[in-house]
């Protein structure tokens, strides 16, 4: 799989998460599942995208910026986790700490898909992206591996 098909993929899973979340009761048990499930996700998400697709994509003056404003995205989204992760699900702020992490990972997804991800399309082609998708996807496959191992 290519990296930008399967990052849209994981763009499209978080984001459906999000919204489970939001249309649960707030003292539905099932929330805590679904926000736990959410953290990893966008945790591995992050570690794909700064440890494999971003260095990519730094070393173009086209796509610099763009790469930059989504490393500090990353670390808003990150600091957001940690203060939901902190919170009850049946906390007054825990469904307002959602929607503002859906905001936030609105915004970043709209910048990756409508200006990042066609110009690595243009920048990288195919091939290149196709490979940067298998580690990816080697990279998932090793930290799902390590995360059933410590259950």
């Amino acid at each position: 799989m290519n990296a930008i098909t399967l990052l849209k993929e994981d763009h499209e899973r978080a984001l459906e998460l999000i919204e489970e979340i939001e249309s649960l009761d707030q003292d539905d048990s099932h929330a805590g599942e679904l926000f736990s499930q959410l953290k990893q996700a966008l945790t591995l998400h992050t570690q794909m995208e700064e440890k494999v697709f971003y260095p990519s994509l730094s070393q173009f003056k086209e796509t610099r910026d763009i790469v930059e404003e989504a490393y500090r995205e990353h670390q808003e989204v990150d600091e957001l986790l940690a203060d939901i992760s902190n919170l009850d699900t049946g906390d007054e702020d825990f469904l307002d700490q959602i929607s503002e992490l859906k905001m936030k990972i609105e915004h970043h997804v709209g910048q990756e898909e409508d200006e990042l991800f066609p110009n690595a399309e243009t920048l990288l082609g195919d091939k290149k992206l196709r490979e940067l998708g298998q580690q990816m996807e080697q990279m998932n496959k090793g930290k799902i591996a390590t995360a059933s191992k410590r259950r």
